[in-house]
């Protein structure tokens, strides 16, 4: 679709985002420090996150203790075994693939806790990819994810401690800033291989990120990265398996998989915030690349 075949929009459109007070809240246990949470799949309920794009305005830190984990985030696939951790950034959407027998453990944290708790500067730093939106996973070692859990269940005992006193906030702080750091160390040494390819990969997927709604052609992108488009999608393909197009194609559909989960909105709402021509020109596109009409998508989630 080229943008003179897209109407500009400037409305602002509610997204399906699941966030640390709706986390808490589902799983019985309000936070008792502002803007960070824990969250077991093992002791909680899953239901909520799984099979439904969503985003979250939080950072994740995830770590799965058993079996597979199968996620996407911001079109990317990730596959997790255990004692693997993965970062997820504020705004990404992440997708949960549902699988019986996977246990995994959370740190959500807001970058407001990070102010708040003088944690922004230098710990925040835990790699380029995370300053630039992106997530990466890394294996950690027996030793290192065994000190991660305790310091995760020492934090866990702090925040359900019906009596929690206030200086124990700073106790929390501190144990908080020990795990970060613990994890900090795997993506200070965190080699990249083909670290050219890598980077224009991730930089495309910013621009991706940041430009969707309002530029899908393929030249628009490779100009910004200052790269012919058939080398730009020749890099994609080979080290993603997806063409520059097919990239942008699927960002538009899990935006609109988004917000067709919110009931709120209407299909033509949709169809205008995600700058179609009319309701008309979406469904034809998003049946298309998903196989089924937007209200057929909506009816079955």
């Amino acid at each position: 679709m080229s943008k003179s075949n897209i109407e500009s929009t400037t409305s602002e459109v509610p997204f399906k985002s699941i966030e640390i007070s709706a986390i808490t809240h589902k799983i019985g246990s309000p936070s008792k420090v502002s803007g960070l949470a824990l969250y077991d799949s093992l002791q909680n309920p899953t239901e909520f996150i799984f099979e439904k794009p969503f985003r979250s305005n939080h950072f994740s830190i995830l770590i799965v203790t058993k079996g597979t984990l199968k996620l996407k985030v911001n079109l990317l696939e990730y596959t997790l075994q255990e004692s693997e951790i993965i970062i997820i950034p504020p705004s990404a959407i992440r997708e949960f693939t549902f699988q019986q027998n996977i246990h995994f453990k959370s740190i959500l944290f807001t970058q407001e806790f990070l102010k708040q708790s003088a944690l922004m500067g230098k710990y925040l730093s835990i790699a380029n990819f995370l300053k630039e939106g992106i997530s990466t996973c890394q294996k950690l070692k027996p030793a290192d994810y065994n000190i991660i859990l305790q310091l995760i269940k020492t934090l866990t005992d702090l925040l359900n401690n019906e009596a929690f006193h206030s200086n124990d906030t700073e106790v929390v702080n501190s144990i908080f800033k020990a795990t970060l750091l613990k994890i900090r160390q795997y993506y200070d040494e965190m080699h990249i291989d083909n670290a050219v390819t890598s980077t224009v990969i991730y930089r495309f997927l910013k621009l991706l990120s940041e430009h969707y709604l309002e530029h899908r052609e393929v030249t628009f992108y490779a100009e910004k990265l200052h790269m012919n488009e058939k080398y730009l999608t020749q890099l994609l393909k080979k080290k993603t398996g997806k063409t520059t197009r097919e990239f942008i194609t699927e960002m538009v559909n899990i935006e609109a998989k988004v917000l067709l989960n919110n009931k709120q909105l209407t299909i033509k709402e949709i169809a205008h915030h995600l700058n179609f021509m009319d309701q008309f020109h979406f469904s034809r596109f998003f049946k298309k690349y998903v196989g089924i009409s937007p209200s057929q998508y909506r009816k079955s989630s």
